[in-house]
């Protein structure tokens, strides 16, 4: 995971709290592994987004051309 560096992203601590709800509790292997799979997630989604507006202001220059 290289986009979100490790001081930018939710601590351990931080992340037990939201998902150890409930009686479901995560080792803190399962932890990690599901928080840096939600960046990297939500880096895809971030680089489509960027992806998508770039595409819609190249055919605004189209159609003004």
């Amino acid at each position: 995971m290289n986009s979100a560096s490790e001081n930018r992203k939710l601590s351990l601590n931080e992340c037990k709290k939201i998902l150890n709800t409930d009686g479901v509790f995560y080792t803190d292997e399962e932890v990690v592994e599901l928080r840096d799979w939600l960046y990297h997630m939500a880096d895809i989604v971030f680089d489509t987004m960027d992806r998508e507006e770039i595409e819609r202001h190249m055919e605004s220059i189209k159609k003004e051309t």
